[in-house]
């Protein structure tokens, strides 16, 4: 159902009896375009983390022996959809009426949370990247006004990354937030279609819907940088070393818990069980068990304006 509203969406505009190609185009070759819109994300193994080992502990593991201290949290749905921008230029390829080249920039982002009584938890998936594209224009029109592009090309993916946090309100003059953070970057590619219909001589309504292959392994983890406990305390913010060992939700679904308490020395076992463990035996997944997988379809609506 979901789809079908988007397909519907993307069809008024192609929408009306056929045109010849001879239908005449916007004024000017070069253009700049920028379009918002939806996507999906896979995001497999996120998800799975959120729908068994996350709510396994916010459902069963928090609130009982030996957590008995604290309640169970709302249940976090999986992160299936989020926001899509970009911007980008394109120009005809010398000496062929029927290609053209375009590039350009774009982010995407989603969230899940569960925001509680005293918690908020937050998982949050980002992608900034560099897109280049070859577009093939058909030899028919669906109506004069319209064109229709189909293509794809490489996906440059600077960031993409994975963040889960926690913050508890408990104390409403010292919240404290716990954030982990997995982040990659690489090569993807997507496909798709695009279609303009021609609003005034320089300006065209555009529409792309497309998928995008944007499976990649992290590359960078570091409890330094990625791991953050801090207090906002009035005007000042301290930084602390140590998670929640009884409430730790990023803590216990977003590393690999284990031998985090594992890797603590025997005597700072005390310390551990009453604070939580120190930042330096935090152990993070494997590549295997977290890849930052944000393939997914795409749909954009925008603008495009034609110079020259």
């Amino acid at each position: 159902m979901r789809w079908a509203f988007w397909l519907g969406l993307w069809a008024v505009v192609l929408w009306m009896g056929a045109a010849p190609a001879t239908a005449e185009d916007p004024i000017g070759r070069i253009s700049l375009g920028g379009s918002g819109g939806f996507s999906s994300y896979l995001l497999s193994d996120l998800n799975s983390r959120i729908a068994n080992q996350g709510n396994h502990y916010l459902s069963r593991e928090r609130g009982v022996e030996p957590l008995q201290t604290v309640s169970p949290l709302k249940e976090l749905s999986p992160l299936e959809f989020g926001w899509t921008f970009w911007a980008d230029l394109k120009v005809p390829v010398p000496f062929v009426d029927f290609l053209f080249l375009s590039g350009g920039y774009g982010s995407s982002s989603g969230a899940t949370e569960g925001p509680d009584v005293d918690d908020i938890l937050r998982i949050e998936a980002r992608q900034t990247a560099f897109h280049a594209r070859l577009l093939y224009v058909p030899p028919f029109r669906f109506q004069e006004d319209t064109r229709l592009f189909i293509g794809g090309g490489p996906l440059f993916i600077r960031n993409q990354e994975v963040t889960a946090s926690q913050t508890n309100r408990t104390n409403k003059d010292a919240q404290w937030t716990e954030e982990i953070t997995y982040s990659g970057s690489g090569t993807g590619w997507q496909v798709g279609l695009a279609a303009e219909y021609m609003i005034q001589d320089h300006m065209t309504l555009c529409v792309d819907l497309g998928y995008r292959f944007a499976n990649l392994q992290y590359d960078s983890w570091s409890p330094d940088a990625n791991v953050k406990i801090r207090v906002p305390m009035t005007a000042e913010t301290e930084e602390y070393d140590r998670l929640h060992y009884r409430e730790s939700y990023p803590g216990r679904v977003f590393l690999n818990w284990d031998a985090t308490i594992a890797a603590a020395p025997a005597t700072d076992y005390e310390r551990l069980l009453q604070f939580g463990p120190n930042r330096e035996y935090l152990q993070a997944l494997t590549r295997e068990q977290l890849g930052l997988d944000m393939s997914g379809m795409m749909l954009h609506i925008g603008l495009r304006f034609y110079l020259l």
